[in-house]
């Protein structure tokens, strides 16, 4: 049975599974049509932004495996496997868009994201989250003055290929970067504090609390800040002006359900407070990235016990990559009914993935691709860091020891010398 630290991240990984899975069979819209329906409107662009804290709490448990010497050539080698990492899922995510499946695959996005986490790997906290307020801010500026200035991709809808992505190498840097559906800048936002938290004890129910109280109180700033921006500030207003091509009515349903095209429109900055799904807006991030945060520490408050009632998600959530592979493999094979039936296509999927998992990891251990992934980056960092008795420390320490301070940043204690008296006088 995984630890309990294990159990809470697991869990919470497998509710943004399921998320996303409901996002990809539910309609966007409610029977009504005048309104998000059930699953859009929790898990619409929530349920991804979860995955991506959780990816860079995947990140920080390396860093704990290698305290005490993230330095010199642990250092290198620990950087090196991130970056084999995050090619491998890269490849992963482009193999998948060959597939031809009704929804955009953001696996490939995770891959660049682990790639642009590298000079992140054993920074200080504080630079950490210095580095996400950077991201949360600039990135969606730098995205809205891109809107309309760079070419775009000949099908928005489609997923990039390994064909595609070779064919236009520019397009897919800057479209996996900064104009596509899951700008991999913009969401280091969540990576970065995702590195944060999981350097923390997460056995901790302070922690917990902590996490679920200021994650909670992030989300509903940010929403409101928004309706206030939008409301009684005026905001609206100036969107109408600046906007003639779009009526009251179409400006209404961008605010509510999120840009038609993968950019939200860029006639006025007023764009930029809104809060909605996928709008990649610095409100929409924060927002965003308060809900992950409190549902991490709302789940690691639950699992605080280890239960055997959340085993089967803990065995879901710790083969992801596997379970999201295939749940794109189950839409291009159209094999359950989506349109008809979105319930049950949601709970057949779930089911049967957490059967899979529960077999599989107690026989085989690892998922299928997280165990190739795995493998690949252990051997090369093994590969770098080389034997035990080629690490040093860094020049001048002497027989310093080396300690690790907050955030992943060494700093060395001297050794005192012991004190002996000679042997012929004991008195």
């Amino acid at each position: 049975m995984p630890s309990r630290r294990a159990m809470g991240v697991d869990v919470a990984r497998a509710v943004a599974l399921i998320g996303m899975i409901a996002v990809h069979v539910f309609p966007a819209e409610n029977e009504d049509g005048d309104g998000l329906s059930w699953s859009f409107g929790i898990f619409g662009g929530r349920a991804a932004a979860l995955f991506a804290v959780l990816a860079g709490v995947s990140i920080a448990f390396v860093e704990k495996r290698s305290r005490g010497q993230l330095y010199g050539r642990t250092l290198r080698a620990d950087r090196a496997a991130l970056a084999v990492r995050g090619l491998l899922i890269l490849l992963v995510g482009l193999l998948l868009g060959h597939l031809d499946t009704p929804i955009l695959t953001i696996i490939p996005y995770f891959g660049v994201l682990f790639l642009l986490a590298i000079p992140f790997y054993g920074r200080s906290s504080r630079v950490l989250l210095i580095a996400a307020a950077l991201f949360a801010v600039l990135g969606p500026a730098f995205r809205h003055l891109l809107n309309g200035r760079v070419p775009e991709q000949a099908d928005p809808d489609a997923d990039y290929t390994l064909v595609t992505a070779a064919g236009q190498p520019d397009l897919f840097a800057l479209d996996m970067l900064l104009t596509g559906h899951y700008p991999a800048v913009l969401w280091m936002a969540y990576l970065c504090v995702g590195m944060v938290i999981g350097r923390q004890v997460l056995t901790s129910r302070r922690l917990a609390l902590f996490l679920l109280g200021w994650g909670s109180a992030l989300a509903v700033a940010a929403w409101g800040a928004s309706r206030i921006l939008l409301g009684p500030a005026g905001g609206f207003g100036r969107l109408l002006e600046a906007t003639p091509a779009l009526d009251a009515e179409e400006i209404r349903e961008v605010l509510v359900f999120g840009p038609e095209l993968v950019l939200m429109p860029n006639t006025t900055w007023w764009w930029l407070t809104a809060v909605s799904p996928y709008s990649d807006t610095p409100l929409n991030l924060l927002h965003n990235l308060g809900a992950a945060v409190a549902f991490l520490g709302l789940a690691l408050l639950v699992t605080r016990r280890g239960g055997k009632v959340f085993t089967p998600f803990a065995a879901m959530g710790a083969m992801t990559l596997t379970l999201y592979s295939a749940h794109c493999i189950v839409l291009m094979l159209e094999v359950l009914p989506e349109e008809d039936r979105p319930m049950v296509t949601l709970w057949i999927q779930v089911i049967a993935f957490m059967l899979f998992a529960l077999m599989w990891r107690s026989s085989m251990g690892r998922g299928p691709l997280e165990a190739i992934i795995s493998e690949a980056s252990d051997w090369t960092r093994r590969r770098v860091r080389g034997t035990p008795s080629e690490i040093r420390p860094p020049p001048g320490s002497g027989d310093d020891r080396l300690r690790t301070g907050g955030g992943g940043t060494p700093h060395r204690e001297p050794v005192r010398p012991r004190r002996t008296r000679p042997r012929g006088n004991r008195r």
